[in-house]
């Protein structure tokens, strides 16, 4: 799992990925994520194993 933290008005993102140990979700790596420029409200999609950030008119894939 990837789950994400935006800083508001500020050109970074936090992602924190995830993996289910013995019923629990657990951290397993965080990274800070530096953008162009700030990242709005509802500006993150995932799909088949990817995760979108748009950034503006940028779009920005990361991997699982």
């Amino acid at each position: 799992m990837i789950l994400t933290h935006r800083f508001h008005n500020r050109p970074g993102v936090e992602l924190n990925h995830a993996e289910l140990i013995d019923d629990a979700w657990v951290i397993t790596t965080q990274r800070k994520l530096t953008l162009p420029g700030p990242m709005g409200m509802r500006c993150t999609q995932g799909r088949d194993g990817d995760l979108w950030l748009r950034d503006g008119d940028t779009w920005i894939r990361i991997s699982a």
